[in-house]
């Protein structure tokens, strides 16, 4: 029923997107894990099929992030060339984790552990490559929980 809720939530947000990609939510941060205003951070791809660390199957709208970002949906817009705020690319749930890449040369991975980064999850190594080659390595994010 959550994941039901979660997908209509989803698919409400993209219609309502539909009119324009400058449209304004009214949602409210309920906690400070969540962003209002969209947030610079680095975005990577994976492409493992299997089962991410909230139960569910790897699909197309999944995300990893750090753990507390689990069951939440992030709104992911481009980054334009002058730096500000771009076009909407989609919106992703949090239902995966992991650790990220190395920041501090220690050998353990620890951006997405640390929400320096996400991992958006993609069908295969070519998309992963489309995707940077498309969006970039940085993203702008915003946060929310989404209840349904």
């Amino acid at each position: 029923m959550k994941k039901l809720g979660i997908t209509i939530l989803v698919m409400l947000l993209l219609a309502l997107n539909c009119t324009s990609t400058q449209a304004k939510y009214s949602y409210k941060s309920v906690e400070p894990e969540c962003f209002e205003e969209p947030v610079k951070i680095r975005a990577t791809c994976y492409c493992e099929h299997g089962i991410t660390a909230s139960g569910q199957q790897t699909r197309y709208g999944i995300a990893a992030g750090k753990k507390e970002w689990l069951g939440m949906v992030c709104e992911i817009n481009q980054v334009n060339e002058d730096g500000s705020v771009g076009p909407l690319i989609g919106y992703f749930e949090f239902a995966d984790t992991g650790a990220g890449m190395d920041s501090d040369g220690d050998g353990k991975g620890d951006t997405i552990r640390d929400g320096k980064s996400i991992d958006i999850w993609v069908d295969n190594l070519w998309e992963a490559y489309n995707w940077v080659g498309t969006y970039g390595d940085y993203v702008y994010i915003k946060i929310f929980r989404g209840e349904g």
